[in-house]
């Protein structure tokens, strides 16, 4: 449990000082050229596929194991909590996994 917390805590720490540097480099305005532009765009594009199916691929397994963890819950009502269990937990990683997906496609779309 020590090792999480030190995790967690060297990650945040990485997020605010990521969040200064962010906001410190957004003040220094620089100028891209339009060739520069269309080619983050065109990269941007190719990701954004990318990511399109994997979440989809991510969705479709949680559908499917959470199916599973509801029948076994039904099955052998003693596993019914572990089922549960394990069901939310599947749920709230494909909830992040969404969450990250439509923000990139959100920070996609205000680029045109």
């Amino acid at each position: 449990m020590n090792i999480l917390f030190n995790l967690s805590l060297a990650i945040s720490v990485g997020i605010i000082i990521g969040f200064i540097g962010g906001g410190i480099k957004s003040i220094i305005k620089k100028s891209y050229t339009k060739e520069k532009i269309d080619a983050t765009k065109r990269l941007l594009d190719k990701i954004s596929n990318i990511l399109k199916y994997i979440v989809l691929f991510l969705l479709a397994q949680g559908l499917i194991w959470c199916t599973y963890f509801l029948i076994l819950s039904i099955i052998d009502p003693s596993s019914s909590e572990y089922a549960n269990n394990v069901s939310e937990l599947i749920v709230a990683v494909l909830t992040v996994i969404s969450i990250i997906f439509a923000f990139f496609e959100f920070l996609r779309r205000t680029d045109k």
